[in-house]
């Protein structure tokens, strides 16, 4: 059908041509051949141009369309009615011109009414019922592509639940206000706080954290997950705040009494109305977004070597590429591979020890790789270079340091035990009477520690370290282990225990 609209077009300004020269050559012809007046000239050829052109053209019209249709028919492969209905029924708008033309050539004087009435209405009702189908066919279109989205959104969001996330938080429905800013919410904004001094104060990237409502969970409960695997869970009381007493409180306020989710410090929830009190009363009060806050900063301090993952120490390590390409190129993947250095890292972290200075921490790996492949070695020297770091926050003053200490015998038995546990390629075992004694006398002298408020820590040599702590860490895993090599040399160490057997 393109063709053929090619073909009238052409054909239609041929005629248009030859019309207009007929036209003239006959007004020439009657004024000055046949004397004829100038306006009887013109209206006798140019009726006579036009009956001639019609008696010409229409034919050539049609053999023009004819022509058209053959050709454009070469390329279809449906026969010549499914051709026309496909093309001329797919445009209500066409249709409803031709009805207008019609209707305008029924209402001119002198042509016949009744039959350019039925054309023009029946092009009305044809074109009525293509627009109809059209319609209905583009809404099946539209209902047929948000079934496929439908489907693919549905097959996205089980694979969704195949991944599991770094870190999430589950919230009951009653907390959904701490999350939801137009409610003023700003546990999102918070949470975005938090990553950044995690990443200043412990060197790693924290992933983004994922927060989704449980139904299942009571309606002020929150539920911390690394990795899929719950590690800690607590309640809030949203509208309310919570009152700590740091020593200093005056007297006592009324409230619901808890416990501070953190640190395990004793609480209170007090309503709105009373926080102005609390604080006159020398309370310190929080709003249940910074407790929650609070709470994941301790959580992700405890468990930073969970979330370090092998791809994190990588980017850490690209991070400082640009600047300190010598020593990684030297050390990886030649000297050490990224999970080597990897369990390096999880070893301080698990220990509370920053990360943050890398570079220290691989020029190190790089010096002493060649003397030992052990970890837990490797670890000991990183601790050693990393030592003003580590002993930062327990320097006094008065350079003096409070700890528990091992005598030399329980130091010789744990030597003796880790060279005989390598030798054989086991772990280090010792006696269960020898398990008991340490756990017995360290036990009661960290509890009494921790109600004065001071940090139990045990100082020990650097060979025995690693291996009391691991022998402590989980029964104890709130005691700091220091060597001596992590202690400077002009601080005093003042032994207010001995721990023997």
């Amino acid at each position: 059908m393109d063709g053929a609209s090619k073909f009238v077009r052409g054909d239609a300004i041929a005629g248009l041509i030859i019309t207009t020269i007929n036209i003239l050559g006959g007004f020439a012809i009657g004024v000055f051949q046949m004397n004829m007046p100038l306006v009887q000239a013109l209206q006798n050829y140019t009726v006579l141009t036009i009956g001639d052109g019609l008696v010409s053209q229409i034919p050539a019209l049609i053999i023009s369309i004819s022509s058209g249709l053959i050709v454009s028919r070469a390329a279809s492969g449906n026969n010549m009615g499914q051709e026309m209905s496909q093309q001329l029924m797919t445009n209500p708008k066409v249709l409803f011109i031709v009805s207008g033309v019609l209707l305008f050539f029924g209402l001119t004087p002198g042509l016949p009414k009744i039959p350019f009435f039925v054309l023009s209405g029946l092009m009305s009702v044809v074109g009525m019922n293509s627009r109809r189908l059209i319609t209905e066919r583009a809404a099946e279109v539209q209902e047929a592509a948000e079934m496929e989205e439908a489907q693919q959104a549905a097959e996205e969001k089980i694979e969704d639940y195949l991944q599991v996330d770094p870190m999430e938080i589950e919230i009951g429905y009653g907390l959904i206000p701490l999350v939801d800013a137009e409610e003023g919410g700003d546990l999102l904004v918070k949470i975005s706080t938090l990553r950044k001094q995690c990443a200043v104060e412990f060197g790693i990237i924290v992933p983004p954290i994922r927060i989704r409502d449980n139904l299942q969970l009571n309606l002020n409960q929150y539920v911390v997950k690394i990795r899929g695997n719950e590690v800690a869970s607590n309640e809030l009381i949203v509208g309310s705040y919570m009152a700590l007493n740091p020593g200093t409180a005056t007297r006592e306020i009324d409230g619901i009494v808890t416990t501070e989710p953190a640190f395990g410090l004793p609480a209170l929830w007090i309503n709105e109305d009373k926080k102005e009190e609390a604080e006159l009363a020398g309370y310190t009060v929080v709003e249940p977004t910074a407790v929650i806050t609070t709470h994941l900063k301790e959580i992700i301090r405890q468990h930073a070597h969970m979330i370090l993952t092998r791809q994190d120490v990588q980017n850490l390590i690209d991070n400082i590429k640009a600047e300190h390409k010598t020593v990684v190129d030297e050390l990886i993947p030649n000297q050490m591979t990224v999970g080597s250095v990897q369990r390096v890292l999880e070893n301080l972290l698990k220990e509370g020890v920053p990360i943050r200075d890398l570079p220290t921490i691989l020029e190190t790996l790089s010096d002493y790789v060649t003397v030992t492949k052990d970890i837990d070695v490797l670890t000991e020297y990183v601790r050693k270079a990393l030592a003003p770091t580590i002993f930062q926050p327990y320097k006094t003053p008065d350079r003096k340091l409070q700890a528990i200490t091992l005598d030399a015998r329980l130091e010789e038995t744990l030597a003796e035990s880790y060279t005989q546990a390598k030798a054989q390629g086991t772990e280090m075992a010792l006696s269960p009477d020898v398990v008991r004694q340490v756990y017995a006398q360290l036990a009661e002298k960290v509890d009494e520690l921790v109600q004065q408020g001071e940090t139990p820590i045990v100082a020990c040599s650097p060979m025995v370290r690693p291996y009391f702590r691991k022998l402590i860490e989980t029964v104890l895993p709130n005691v700091v282990v220091l060597s001596y090599a992590e202690i400077p040399p002009d601080v005093e160490i003042q032994s207010i225990a001995m721990i023997g057997i």
